[in-house]
Formats: C-alpha cells, sequence, structure tokens
C-alpha cells in the first residue's frame, strides 16, 4: 500500500465506521470478470451484497445481511455499526462501480469498485462452506485515490504563471462555491512557495462570517501524519523500536489480546484496536473528550477486532494508542509533545488539538439519509486525537510539508523513511504525500511533491476538499 492508502480516511471494514454522507449511490452493472464465482448460493450471496452497497440505503444493507451474512458475522456488529460503515462508503466513494471480481480456490472473492469521486478499493467477501454458503467476513480496503469523475480537471498546467494560474483556478472552483459543493480555502504552492491562496464560501453560516485564508479548519485524520512524525523522531532518538510490542510500552493495557501488537502493526492498521467511532462515542458527551488520553480510555476498554498482523483495517484506535505510547515514553501529554516537537519546528503558528476560532463543520448526513446542511457539532469530540480531529490552516499544512522536506523534524534516515524514499535529497526532498482526513462536516487533504504542493481544507462533508486536491495536483504535476 501506498503512503497516502495508510493515512486516508477511507481504510475501511465492514464493521462500521462512520464518515460523511454524500447523494446515495447507484448500481452499476459490472464491466469485467475475470474469474468467475461459483454458480450457486454464493455468486448470488457476493451479488446481494454488492447490490445492497451500492445503494447507498442502510436499510437495504441491513435487510441483506439478515439475509446472506452467517450468524456469527451478524452478530459480531450492531445494526447501527452497519449504517455507519455504508454511510462511509456513500461518502468516500459517491456511485459506486463494480468493475472485477475473482475468486481463487478456496479463498475470498475479490471485487474491485471505483467511486465516482475517483477513490478506488477491493472488497473481500469470504464465503462459508457449501451448500449455504453465508458471507462470514468482508473486508474493504481504499486504493489509490484517482482523479474525480463527477467534474472535469482542472485547465491549468505547471508550466503557467501565477495569473494564469489563478485564472484557470478561480474559473474551475467559481460554479462549486457557487453550487455549495465547496467551501473553505485552497492553497498552491511552488517549490514550498505559495503561488494562490483563496478562501471561499461561508465559515460559519448562521453568524455570515466568511472563509479567509487564516481560517483553521478541522483536518480530521491529517493529524496521523503528526503522530508517525513523533514516532519516528521517538525511533531515531532511540525511545522506541518499530518492533517494540504495545503491551511491553503499555503494561497496563487492559486487552490481553492485542498487548503483542508492534508499533509497526499500529503505524500500518493491523494492530486489530478498535475504532472510537461507534455507539458507545455517539451516546457519550463530546465535551468529555478533551485529549487523546480521553480516546485511548474509550478504545482500550472495547474489545479488539481481531489478533495483530491477522489483517489490515483502517484503524483510528490504532493511533489512539501511538498517542498514548508517545506520552508515556516522553513523559508530557501527546497534545504538549506534538506542540512542541512538531509544530513548533515546523512553523505551524496555529495548529492545535482545539477549534472553538475554526470554521463551522456542515454536513448533509444523517442516519436516515441525506438532510439539508446543518451543523456537524455533535458528531465530534471537544478535542481531537493522535487518531485525528485537529485543526490547522492550509499555511500550517505547508509548512509542514517544507519542514518534512527540508529534514527539521527528524534525521535523514526517518526522513525518508516519512518520504518513502531511499535518501533524501538536499534543500527540498524527493517523495510524494498524499494525506487526506474527512468525517461529517469537514474534509482536508495535503498533496505534495518536490515540486507542488496543494492544500485543499473544507468545511463540508468529503470529498468537497480531497477530490479537489488531487485533482489540481495531478494537472499541475503532468
Amino acid at each position: 500500500m501506498t503512503f497516502r492508502q495508510l493515512l486516508t480516511t477511507g481504510l475501511i471494514v465492514a464493521s462500521g465506521v462512520t464518515a460523511a454522507a454524500q447523494a446515495p449511490a447507484t448500481t452499476t452493472p459490472p464491466v469485467k470478470t475475470q474469474v468467475d464465482v461459483q454458480a450457486g448460493a454464493g455468486q448470488q450471496r457476493v451479488d446481494a451484497f454488492f447490490k445492497a452497497l451500492a445503494s447507498g440505503a442502510p436499510d437495504t444493507f441491513e435487510a441483506m445481511a439478515k439475509e446472506h451474512y452467517a450468524p456469527e458475522l451478524l452478530a459480531r456488529r450492531t445494526p447501527a455499526d452497519r449504517t455507519q460503515m455504508v454511510e462511509r462508503i456513500r461518502a468516500d466513494f459517491g456511485q459506486l462501480t463494480l468493475g472485477t471480481i475473482e475468486r481463487s480456490k478456496d479463498g475470498p472473492v475479490t471485487l474491485s469498485v471505483r467511486g465516482a469521486t475517483g477513490m478506488q478499493g477491493t472488497i473481500e467477501v469470504t464465503l462459508g462452506p457449501p451448500p449455504a454458503e453465508r458471507i462470514t467476513r468482508v473486508a474493504i480496503e481504499v486504493g489509490d485515490v484517482g482523479p474525480r469523475e463527477s467534474a472535469p480537471p482542472p485547465d491549468v498546467r505547471g508550466t503557467m504563471t501565477p495569473a494564469e494560474l489563478a485564472q484557470g483556478l478561480d474559473a474551475y472552483l467559481a460554479p462549486l462555491v457557487a453550487s455549495d459543493a465547496f467551501s473553505g480555502v485552497v492553497l498552491v504552492a511552488r517549490a514550498g512557495v505559495p503561488v494562490y491562496e483563496k478562501a471561499f464560501g461561508p465559515a460559519d453560516r448562521e453568524r455570515k462570517a466568511a472563509n479567509k485564508i487564516d481560517t483553521r479548519f478541522n483536518i480530521g485524520s491529517i493529524n496521523k501524519i503528526f503522530t508517525k512524525t513523533a514516532v519516528a523522531q521517538l525511533v531515531s532518538q532511540g525511545k522506541l523500536k518499530l518492533s517494540d510490542a504495545l503491551g511491553t510500552l503499555l503494561p497496563d493495557y487492559p486487552n490481553a489480546a492485542t498487548k503483542a501488537a508492534t508499533v509497526d502493526q499500529l503505524l500500518s492498521h493491523q494492530g486489530g484496536i478498535a475504532d472510537f467511532f461507534g455507539p458507545a462515542f455517539d451516546q457519550a458527551p463530546k465535551d468529555g473528550f478533551r485529549s487523546n488520553a480521553d480516546y485511548y480510555r474509550l478504545v482500550a476498554a472495547q474489545a479488539p477486532l481481531f489478533a495483530p498482523g491477522a489483517r489490515r483495517e483502517y484503524c483510528n484506535g490504532c493511533y489512539i494508542v501511538l498517542g498514548a505510547i508517545i506520552a508515556k515514553v516522553t513523559g508530557v501529554p501527546y497534545e504538549t509533545y506534538i506542540a512542541e516537537h512538531v509544530y513548533a519546528p515546523a512553523g505551524m503558528t496555529t495548529a492545535g488539538p482545539t477549534g472553538s476560532d475554526a470554521a463551522t463543520g456542515y454536513t448533509r448526513r444523517s442516519p436516515g439519509g441525506p438532510v439539508p446542511l446543518q451543523t456537524n457539532v455533535s458528531q465530534h469530540g471537544w478535542s481531537g486525537s493522535a487518531a485525528g480531529g485537529g485543526y490547522a490552516t492550509a499555511r500550517d499544512l505547508l509548512n509542514f510539508d517544507a519542514a518534512l522536506r527540508a529534514g527539521r523534524l527528524a534525521d535523514p534516515t526517518q526522513t525518508a523513511w516519512l518520504l518513502q524514499v531511499d535518501n533524501v535529497t538536499p534543500g527540498r526532498s524527493e517523495g510524494e504525500l498524499g494525506i487526506a482526513g474527512g468525517a461529517p462536516g469537514l474534509n482536508g487533504v495535503l498533496e505534495s511533491s518536490r515540486t507542488w504542493t496543494v492544500v485543499v481544507l473544507a468545511n463540508l462533508d468529503p470529498p468537497a476538499a480531497q477530490q479537489l486536491g488531487v485533482a489540481i495536483h495531478r494537472r499541475l504535476s503532468r
């Protein structure tokens, strides 16, 4: 998997994680079948699964699960969990298209899928023994984010002057802002120097306050790269090893089954830690989540999803546990360490875990399907965590990218690890970053290479910012 895939919002398992809702998806017939699923009950169950998932309707999916899931899989998650999963898929993918179907002997059925947002992924559907062949496991993994299909790419090129680039981007963004499909900030920089930076839409619709270029936004899972940077620093100092076990670092961790998870497995979403999203979080007062330690208490008390290393599933809980490890190893709260050792040296002067002065998020998501825009204040904690939910400006993220590439946040070995290159290069290092974050009423993306950096932040549901950032960066990098 690529770096983008591990830090974006969308590595999902059919056990239920939350995200924002888009317009309901519609079913599109498969375009190609490489290996036919064996005719019979198994094929019918796989067909029913995809049709229900592509409908974007939680009630339809729940009816399918009751008919086609094995009892143990049905009991593993609640209907609310499955509703959240369907809404997350609908948010990340939009209209869902089935590409290929493959089945190896005695293995799972693998579906390749693509969404109208450009998101791609694979779905593994494991079937039980014949003749019933009920569905016993489902894993959904998001792949690379392609250019969005719902609108043409921007008419810009990397050879343009700043004035030409501004003219092209203004024309591209104007109809999206006018139709309320985008509200936020777009920043484009060449070699770390901004060449386009504009704000659009309202920051607070009730107060009629407009977004500004220095408006702070909830950046969702983009915060994970700050946690990973902290781990890199501690590894270079000899205070952590990627092979260290969770149980060794946090002896009081309550779940014996996941004490064997290594730091590396937590970073790569293979730790099996429960997500904080779910019924327990939904029912809890959100002002009770004021630090990573508060989120840690929630996830540590929940049963693990699987044995460490058994598979890979997008894992907010893994990063929350990493935040607890950082606090334990350094002797200071996670938030203090990040402020002093990531934000400060990067020049991220307005980044932080809370956002009382930030843009208000607006979502169309509700359990019953899309609704008119409403604030998302009841759907996220008072503070962010090591997994996401902190706040920053577009300039903060540009400064982070510049500091990372210049080697100001980690030594050369760890900088190369963070950028996924063999060696760092002087000045502004090579390496591509694609980091996204999103949840109800918030979406952000940092798309970066040695030459171009694109930051798009939005106070609307995904993929409002992500699809724009990917499209703009890819166009400039051609």
